[in-house]
């Protein structure tokens, strides 16, 4: 409590002042440096953080005036039982705490008038035919210390005493314990009588006094706050806490903050050798509206591809104008049931909706793929600020964490192949039941977050001026470009390519040989036989891009004119749609077991049949259930009529062709 009277000494604004006069609720301040009067109001002058009294007020603290909230039921009746005689000695009357309103005669023997000693010593009489008689001695005691603290006082020490474990134990003791309890973070998860075993052999080769096996487990209760015995993933979780308070981070515009991580999805899907996997999902979202700028699908273990760069490249152009999608949507409705997809005006509708968002500020973590020199630079060149998350610390960007779990909840979990989000809720053979193939499943995903998400209402996206309207991604999009309006930025056809993948290669006078297959085009007449003069990895070759999920184009880099001379394969012509990289490797290697030279048309008769799924043999589809040998995925090509709406499960006869499953209506 703060207080001023006339003629204090105080310290105020910098100076010392006496209290030299009052005029109502204003102080005239005598400075003791300059002699200046100065005028100052009471409440301006107690408010005010640097008023400090030379002399510390005595006056009482109101830190315990709710002890009697914090107490046990006995110990509070005790406490209650007390309190009403104290202050019958010392005000005359008992508490209206402990009165419950009722009205009683004040005892002469305990007014104010009487010598306080007489009226103690009237009290210990009336206590001493009780069950609960006090001596005089202790009602002065009593008296005294509420005098002084309050009730507080009257409370018994020992039921508001903290606590301490091992406060008699050795501080040695203590710290082995904390040791073990610390070494558990990385190890699989273990019981307390492994770490209990531990201590006792560290604690006999010090000569340390080890208790009974009780006090021990106390002792490791006691000190254990990461969960050292129960999952081991939990655990890290745990451990990877920041010892300090969350951040929170509000943009205000689209844009202004935006989180890239990967994933490895909990479903399996049917690689193009016909062995089954889990793909990864590397996604952008922007944090103001949740607008997953992008989000592609890879298989495991991609190597030799920045896989960033790839991204950001998807986010800054839309759907439609990514060379090869719409012949990837084609062929997805070929493939894919009835009403999977929704017709090209609805869905035309929905990616127009979808906002483009160029990204101010993007948070990374330190992984290889977002370190690489291709993300980095072009991240420099678009003026985009990256900021590498503090090593093992998912909370830095939690959004993008978060929208993972939504994918798997939403979408991933309705899909044949699911895995569950760990062992325990694994089915019994998730592998047998994969039956999307990558490139399916990266329809399915653009068609659900398109359709589904962005117009999905999210809790954490409100406006102040409706705090409990709850807004979609695309609504909240709108609101924010109305009050921060932000430029509309896409990547042109150079920007893109600019962002792919690089190799050199030499131009033959039949074409570009790159991946075992051939690609050529009129502009590269001139460049036939030609050496580029570039030095170091090119060797004197030409600069070539490819798109790693479209490899029917290769886009090679004219340097002497400033061009790209888009080069597609010799026969793209005759394929069903793209096909990514994954495909061309595996239709080459099965060509390869029958035929060394690997012509063309055979890889090409490969390719329509990994796409298409036609003519798998019964020992394909077992050699791919044993994954011992790479083989072409079993898929159905076989779609239900378009006036039927409904789609069956798969058969389990081998001769009869399956149907895919059908997803539950929200998800359309």
């Amino acid at each position: 409590m703060k207080s001023v009277r006339l003629f204090d000494f105080i310290s105020y604004d910098g100076d010392s002042y006496q209290v030299i006069a009052q005029d109502g609720a204003r102080l005239a301040l005598k400075s003791l440096t300059t002699n200046r009067i100065r005028h100052v109001g009471v409440a301006e002058l107690l408010a005010d953080d640097s008023y400090e009294p030379d002399t510390p007020d005595r006056l009482p603290v109101l830190d315990d005036v709710a002890v009697l909230e914090t107490l046990d039921d006995q110990t509070r009746e005790e406490t209650l039982w007390l309190y009403r005689h104290v202050h019958e000695i010392v005000h005359g009357t008992p508490p209206l705490a402990v009165l419950n309103g009722a009205e009683i005669d004040p005892n002469p023997r305990y007014d104010p008038s009487v010598p306080l000693l007489e009226r103690i010593a009237a009290k210990a009489d009336e206590l001493a035919g009780t069950d609960r008689p006090l001596s005089a001695r202790s009602l002065r005691r009593y008296v005294s210390a509420y005098r002084k603290h309050g009730v507080v006082a009257l409370v018994d020490g020992r039921k508001r005493r903290q606590r301490k474990p091992g406060r008699d134990q050795d501080p040695r003791l203590l710290s082995l314990i904390r040791e073990e309890i610390a070494a558990q973070e990385k190890v699989s998860t273990g019981t307390r009588t492994r770490v209990i075993t531990r201590v006792m052999v560290r604690a006999g080769d010090l000569g340390i006094d080890f208790p009974s096996r009780n006090t021990m487990y106390r002792l490791i209760n006691a000190e254990q706050r990461t969960h050292p015995f129960g999952d081991a993933t939990l655990r890290r979780t745990q451990a990877n806490r920041p010892d300090r308070t969350y951040g929170r981070r509000a943009p205000l515009r689209p844009g202004e903050l935006v989180e890239i991580d990967s994933t490895k999805l909990d479903l399996m899907v049917v690689f193009p050798d016909g062995t089954t996997g889990r793909p990864e999902l590397t996604t952008m979202i922007d944090v103001a509206t949740m607008t997953p700028t992008a989000a592609v699908l890879f298989p495991e273990a991609t190597k030799g591809i920045d896989v960033a760069a790839l991204v950001l490249a998807r986010s800054l152009i839309p759907l439609p104008m990514q060379p090869g999608w719409n012949e990837e949507l084609a062929l997805s409705r070929s493939v894919l049931p009835a009403d999977m997809i929704e017709p090209d005006e609805t869905l035309r509708t929905a990616i127009a909706a979808r906002p483009l968002i160029y990204p101010e500020t993007i948070t990374i973590d330190r992984g290889k793929v977002y370190t690489g020199s291709v993300f980095q630079l072009a991240c420099e060149r678009l003026q985009i600020s990256v900021i590498p998350a503090p090593p093992g610390t998912p909370t830095a960007k939690p959004h993008v964490e978060r929208q993972f779990g939504a994918v798997h909840d939403g979408l991933i979990q309705y899909l044949r192949g699911y895995v569950g989000r760990s062992v325990n809720r694994r089915g019994e053979d998730p592998s047998a039941e994969a039956y999307w193939t990558l490139s399916q499943l990266q329809s399915i995903l653009d068609s659900w977050l398109v359709q589904h998400w962005q117009n999905t209402p999210r809790k954490g996206l409100t406006v102040p001026a409706m705090p409990r309207k709850a807004l979609s991604p695309n609504e909240m999009y709108a609101a924010l470009s109305g009050v921060a309006p932000t430029p509309a930025v896409s990547l042109t056809r150079e920007d893109y390519i600019g962002l792919l993948p690089t190799d050199f290669r030499s131009i033959q006078p039949y074409g570009v040989n790159f991946a075992g297959i051939v690609y050529d085009d009129a502009d590269l007449h001139p460049l036939r036989g030609q050496r580029s003069g570039l030095g170091g990895r090119a060797k004197d070759g030409w600069e070539v891009r490819y798109d790693p999920a479209r490899m029917n184009v290769l886009f090679v880099r004219d340097h002497l004119k400033g061009r790209w001379i888009e080069a597609r394969w010799q026969l793209d012509d005759k394929t069903l749609a793209p096909f990514s990289s994954a495909v061309l490797e595996a239709a080459r290697k099965a060509v390869a077991r029958r035929d060394e030279t690997a012509p063309q048309h055979k890889v090409l008769e490969e390719i329509i049949r990994i796409q298409s799924g036609v003519g798998v043999t019964g020992q394909e589809r077992r050699a791919a259930r044993r994954r011992t040998e790479a083989t072409v995925p079993d898929l159905a090509v076989v779609v239900e009529p378009a006036e039927e709406k409904t789609c069956h499960e798969p058969q389990a006869q081998p001769k009869r062709k399956p149907v895919l499953p059908d997803l539950p209506d929200r998800l359309l």
